[in-house]
């Protein structure tokens, strides 16, 4: 048996009565948040650009484009909604990937075009999660993350069509092998300042259907283009960790959503949580807001993934224009813009407000400074050893394969490095010896020299894990007052008590800019009780400008 043929054996098999009930919950919510950020991205000049292609494609058919409503071919639909829906960086996450998208879109349009009942496509959408959650873990040591991880999409968007087109296992084999045969390698510079990043889900996630059509046809794909010694995990990861794949319906990665409140990456999300909570103290002490040019510095402590994120930006910003997709990646220019405009939503990723305010963006942006907290660091480590046994996970890693993956990471990211050996030893000479003596024990000499097996990602406890991205904010006044924030899990997030609701809350929020008050909440309520109506009732829902 391959990994596709465990993969296809699963996916054929699975059914809405499979899936716990809190899965399925959380899954529902998966639909509003990121229904929302299409929402938000038909304010940007990217997504204009897509609409406005898509428009003059005049491609009819079952599917349906968001938030127009207009019917459209698989295609076309798939274009608009998955390109829309990554516009702002507004998209959800999991443990490893950024899967709405594809889980989603893939989903609707696969539901629309054989009136498959609500119910199996929300199986389809987890089915798409778990997939494409696990084939980001196995190539985390790689050359790309996050959102770059463009391939999973194939896989999410093969799986959730081959559920819903009902292809036995045989052929849903053969659909992943046909979308895996072609993985999309995703470039920085395309990625991190223009608009072409657009393009990064909706492209894999079109291709991935496509493959699901043609298996249903009789093409065949390769059952080992995983695995082979010239195959998808040779070319995508310095350390593959194949053993990621194990778990199907006994670990659900989809327990790990996290709905983000602000369009931008992951990694800013405690700190805006952190400023807003500071602003809004401010307001409450003070009796008004705070005034930008009152401020006289903002210092942000966080973890390596903040800092690296943040630093890998400054290589593609222009100062002279700024670019809503670049902004997602930035810290110092979001925290400017949320204490400008008090808020930070699609409203303020256009490019006429950022044209309108450039000036003082970045002049506010340039008081930050942003430091490695590497206690942050460890804290977030420790969370992922807690649900998913880091120690385990790393006994089946040799010392060569360390080597190699070293030598890979150092040479790739060379030009975007944030801590050499110098900054390294510094972050390690400042952490407690609780949290020394936690990161020695993730790795054991004997393994070191004799890896282990047989690890089981079905042992994972997802549905108590937490990702946290501390960050400690605080801010100078030149009145000489010192205001500081810590947090710790973002709003939204795995661990939040209110992670559902700020999905909701989102989903209004950007929903009201395309319709009205009344219809959002309508539209709240068809998704909520989305098993008791049909795709094209969801997709009715969320159309834009309906009363």
């Amino acid at each position: 048996m391959t990994y596709i043929d465990d993969i296809a054996k699963w996916v054929s098999s699975l059914s809405y009565s499979d899936i716990p009930d809190r899965v399925i919950e959380i899954a529902r919510h998966q639909i509003a948040s990121v229904s929302g950020a299409v929402c938000a991205g038909t304010g940007c000049a990217g997504g204009m650009a897509v609409m406005d292609t898509v428009a003059a494609m005049d491609q009819a058919g079952p599917c349906t484009s968001l938030p127009d409503g207009a019917g459209r071919t698989f295609q076309t639909a798939m274009l608009q909604n998955c390109a829309l829906s990554i516009a702002l960086d507004y998209d959800d996450y999991l443990y490893l990937g950024h899967t709405g998208h594809s889980a989603v879109f893939a989903s609707l349009a696969a539901a629309q075009m054989r009136g498959a009942s609500t119910k199996r496509m929300l199986a389809a959408q987890v089915a798409a999660n778990e997939l494409e959650g696990r084939l980001g873990g196995t190539v985390a040591l790689g050359p790309h993350n996050g959102q770059m991880w463009a391939h999973i999409h194939l896989l999410g968007a093969a799986a959730a069509g081959s559920m819903l087109l009902g292809l036995d296992q045989e052929k849903t084999a053969n659909a992943i092998g046909i979308a895996m045969s072609e993985p999309v390698y995703a470039l920085f510079p395309g990625f991190m300042g223009p608009q072409s990043k657009l393009l990064i889900a909706a492209v894999p996630a079109v291709t991935g259907m496509t493959a699901a059509l043609l298996a249903e046809k009789g093409m065949t794909g390769s059952r080992v283009i995983l695995e082979d010694e010239q195959g998808f995990w040779s070319h995508f990861s310095f350390l593959p960790m194949p053993a990621m794949m194990t778990g199907l319906g006994r670990a659900w990665v989809t327990d790990t959503i996290a709905f983000k409140p602000y369009p931008g990456c992951a990694y800013i999300d405690t700190s805006m949580d952190a400023l807003f909570a500071m602003m809004g103290r401010f307001k409450d002490e003070r009796g008004r807001e705070l005034d930008p040019g009152e401020i006289s510095s903002i210092e942000v402590d966080a973890s390596i993934l903040t800092v690296a994120m943040d630093g890998m930006s400054q290589m593609y910003m222009d100062p002279a224009h700024l670019s809503p997709t670049n902004i997602n990646f930035s810290l110092s220019v979001s925290l400017a813009i949320g204490i400008i405009a008090g808020e930070l939503s699609g409203a303020q990723l256009t490019e006429k407000f950022l044209a309108d305010n450039r000036k003082e963006i970045l002049d506010l942006a340039s008081r930050v400074t942003l430091r490695h907290d590497a206690s942050l660091t460890v804290s977030f480590i420790k969370a992922m050893d807690e649900a998913m046994d880091m120690k385990k996970l790393m006994s089946q890693v040799g010392i060569r394969d360390i080597m190699k993956a070293r030598h890979g990471m150092s040479g790739h990211l060379s030009n975007v490095a944030t801590m050499g050996p110098s900054e390294a030893l510094a972050a390690w000479r400042g952490l407690s010896s609780s949290e020394k003596s936690f990161m020695r024990g993730l790795v054991s000499l004997r393994t070191l020299f004799k890896p282990s097996s047989g690890y089981d990602l079905g042992n994972a406890h997802f549905e108590d894990a937490k990702l946290p991205f501390g960050a400690r904010v605080r801010v100078k006044v030149k009145d000489g007052t010192g205001l500081e924030e810590m947090r710790s899990v973002p709003r939204g997030g795995p661990g939040d008590p209110g992670r559902l609701w700020v999905a909701i809350e989102k989903f209004k929020r950007e929903a009201e800019t395309v319709m009205s008050e009344k219809a959002a909440a309508e539209a709240v309520k068809t998704i909520l009780s989305v098993e008791e109506h049909t795709a094209d009732d969801l997709a009715a829902a969320v159309k834009a400008g309906r009363e």
